[in-house]
């Protein structure tokens, strides 16, 4: 008994061994895997989406250091502004004015960011061809309605499904 345990045992073992062989074997004729691009919305991402040259990805780059230096402090306040509304949420006694201040500076500093980002994406849109900057709106169309801020069946005339957003009348 014992020794058919063992015989099955090395079995197993030089089958394992044979299948990591082959493995080992077929990705080195593969070569080195493929980088993929990164998370959606990364600047990998948008690259491999877009198809951007060399000199395109220069000129983004270092439009996208020149914004992200410009927005680092706001990003600083806001999150100050934020831990300040989430101590005055924690205390015993909490400030409705105090809070309903802090949400209109936090808002106010998120309009400022939006209105950068969307005065960054316009100054990016320079840099592109027609073809990039159409679907480049198309992803940030796509992104923004995946969050909610705008309806899924709004589509640009003659393009998409043309229906009534409140159904058949």
């Amino acid at each position: 008994m014992k020794r058919k345990l063992l015989i099955l045992g090395v079995i197993i073992l030089v089958i394992v061994n044979i299948s990591a062989l082959i493995t080992i074997f077929h990705n080195y004729r593969l070569g080195p895997p493929k980088r993929l691009p990164g998370p959606p919305g990364s600047f990998d991402s948008l690259r491999h989406e877009l198809a951007l040259s060399d000199s395109q990805i220069v000129k983004l780059r270092a439009r996208r250091a020149a914004f992200e230096k410009q927005i680092d402090e706001i990003r600083l306040i806001l999150r100050k502004k934020r831990e300040a509304l989430v101590e005055e949420l924690r205390s015993t006694e909490p400030d409705s004015g105090r809070i309903d201040q802090l949400v209109e500076e936090i808002g106010e500093l998120q309009t400022e960011l939006e209105k950068r980002a969307i005065r960054s994406i316009l100054q990016g849109k320079e840099v592109l061809t027609p073809e990039q900057r159409e679907k480049l709106l198309r992803m940030f169309e796509h992104r923004l309605q995946g969050r909610g801020m705008i309806p899924a069946h709004r589509w640009p005339k003659g393009k998409g499904p043309q229906r009534d957003p409140f159904g058949p009348m």
